[in-house]
């Protein structure tokens, strides 16, 4: 069973398919947000083979409905495909004794604020974390703990979504009124805020697997952001860390440590740490595959990638355990850059891409626009146009080739109305 086979989990019904796995498809909410709905594999689920929950319970689609429908399709395992469907399969696997990661109704795989609060309970570095619907009391914790900027973004979301660092107190409201007047990327409206202590280093991101509480680390890449429009950040470019990289060697152990105080156990996790001079520190993590990857490029880079190796560990856990242990070295140099519109309008070309599948170092190019969609100015993971990856052995070629990119993206790449 799949929950929400959206982004990255797109590809899981194939890699599970050549590995003799059929799967259903289970919809966490009958509202699924364009931003997900453009990337399910149509193909891949047949009509009966697709469920959709309402945890309303309208057309008496409630928990244990859904459970006992389950139940009598004899489901070997349920895995989140994204982020939407993480606390659904939770609550699945605990309901139909699958294995799955250990349950907890504080929810600290979700909320930022209880995964912050578990992962300093269990002795590790966190930052400091208020959660709260109140301005004055955001405004009054911000006065006393008076370290600026800090990091405000919603209680439950992903990605580069409605983050903002807030310089004042005047930045401070600005930003908690644009959250709770707004939805999260799931399409859930925001009833709370996080604030967060602001981190400062070097941020990176790792892909993990487990079986059992036994975690594998598959990869772990390191952050490029850039400024973007009011006060967030935004996705720039991420690289691939060899393993005897001396961040990879700093992250791996704590990493380690923050998935089991998570409850981390079955399955696919995504987590991202900032690098700081007092070591690594979580900022949040996902348990789900990393989102907006190409599988098959990732393959050329480490033999194998965060899909297959998921597909492994569910369909064959013993042997996925056997391997676990075994770092895959880096075989070539790849830049996965995110595209950064500058402008605003309807697409009315794509016809400029072609100069940048010319690039000597272009491997793939994944659009998540088409001619007639409306094109809006970056701001976060999700008004991004889509991502281009750049393998070659020579990673100068590969630096050429990124400027050249956002010089095209700054001459006229994007043709608007």
């Amino acid at each position: 069973m799949i929950i929400d086979a959206y982004s990255t989990g797109r590809y899981l019904p194939d890699a599970l398919a050549r590995r003799g796995v059929s799967c259903t498809h289970v919809q966490s909410s009958p509202r699924v947000p364009d931003f997900f709905r453009k990337s399910f594999p149509e193909a891949a689920f047949p009509a009966a083979e697709r469920l959709v929950y309402d945890e309303t319970g309208r057309d008496g689609a409630d928990l244990d409905a859904l459970v006992e429908e389950l139940r009598a399709r004899k489901p070997a395992f349920v895995v989140a495909g994204a982020e939407t469907g993480v606390d659904l399969a939770d609550a699945l696997t605990a309901r139909l004794g699958l294995p799955g990661n250990a349950y907890d109704a504080r929810r600290p795989r979700r909320d930022k604020y209880q995964m912050a609060a578990v992962v300093r309970a269990h002795g590790l570095r966190a930052p400091d974390t208020l959660r709260t619907e109140h301005f004055d009391t955001a405004l009054s914790w911000a006065k006393a703990y008076d370290r600026w900027p800090l990091v405000v973004k919603p209680a439950d979301s992903a990605g580069t979504d409605n983050v903002h660092f807030c310089a004042d107190t005047v930045e401070l409201c600005t930003a908690f009124d644009r959250i709770l007047r707004s939805s999260n990327l799931m399409g859930v409206a925001n009833r709370t805020v996080v604030l967060q202590e602001f981190l400062a280093g070097t941020e990176y991101f790792a892909n993990s697997v487990s079986v059992d509480g036994r975690h594998h680390i598959a990869e772990i890449w390191r952050y490029h952001k850039r400024p973007g429009r009011n006060g967030s950040a935004i996705y720039d470019y991420e690289e691939p860390l060899a393993p005897d990289d001396p961040a990879a060697r700093a992250i791996r152990p704590y990493l380690l440590s923050v998935l089991d105080a998570l409850g981390v156990r079955h399955g696919p996790a995504h987590s991202e740490i900032m690098l700081t001079d007092h070591g690594p520190t979580l900022i949040e993590s996902g348990a789900r595959l990393a989102g907006s990857i190409l599988p098959e490029v990732v393959d050329r880079v480490f033999g194998t990638n965060h899909v297959e190796l998921t597909a492994r560990a569910l369909s064959d856990p013993e042997g996925f355990a056997a391997e676990a242990d075994r770092t895959p070295a880096l075989r070539t140099n790849l830049r996965y850059v995110s595209l950064i519109s500058p402008v605003a309008g309807r697409l009315t070309s794509l016809a400029r891409f072609d100069r940048v599948r010319a690039l000597e170092s272009f491997a793939a190019l994944s659009l998540g626009v088409d001619v007639g969609d409306q094109l809006a100015p970056t701001v976060d993971s999700a008004t991004s146009p889509g991502v281009c990856y750049l393998v070659h052995d020579d990673a100068e070629q590969i630096a050429r080739d990124y400027a050249a990119l956002r010089a095209l993206e700054t001459d006229g790449l994007y043709e608007v109305a």
